[in-house]
């Protein structure tokens, strides 16, 4: 009786897939970008040790990206080829759609996390502490009107810095890594 069933793959959801190969290079180079400039993200990643390599990956063949600490408390963007058995601290993301979601600014991750759709991999510590640090990355991103819905508390930033590096970050640092 099964057998007269056809098998139907399941979809494979191309233009979510590169939505998220391009938000996590944005997050990449977002990341490098405001580590050398904002005082939340370089007071975060000063608890990291030097050498510390984080690493996020969209499952299945959604994209990734890796970011390490320097020794000048800033984070170089390490490209999506990383391999993320050597990262510190991996964050996947169990499904593209939950990806998707949450990288267009529908899904904040501790809703993401209390449905199971993330997991990470490494010290608990740090892994809260590349989340905090992804908050404030977030905040200059998104306009504030979505960047509250994405988590409990913004991060304080003043309206004047985050402007400025907002602008510095999506003319230079996205574009160019500075």
């Amino acid at each position: 009786m099964i057998n007269h069933y056809p098998e139907i793959p399941p979809r494979t959801k191309p233009f979510k897939r590169a939505i998220n190969k391009v938000v996590l290079f944005v997050l990449g180079r977002a990341l490098q970008s405001l580590s050398k400039a904002d005082p939340l993200i370089r007071a975060e990643t000063a608890t990291w040790p030097e050498g510390f390599t984080l690493a996020m990956l969209v499952k299945p063949k959604g994209g990734s990206m890796a970011v390490r600490r320097m020794p000048d408390l800033s984070l170089k963007y390490l490209g999506s080829q990383f391999p993320n058995d050597e990262a510190d601290v991996t964050i996947y993301i169990n499904e593209v759609e939950s990806a998707f979601k949450m990288f267009t600014g529908q899904l904040g991750s501790d809703v993401a996390y209390a449905r199971h759709s993330i997991s990470a991999k490494g010290d608990l510590s740090y892994t809260v502490s590349v989340v905090r640090v992804i908050n404030v990355v977030e905040a200059y991103l998104f306009p504030r009107l979505i960047s509250r819905g994405l988590m409990k508390e913004p991060p304080p930033i003043p309206w004047g810095r985050r402007q400025s590096l907002r602008l510095k970050t999506y003319l230079l640092g996205i574009l160019f890594g500075i």
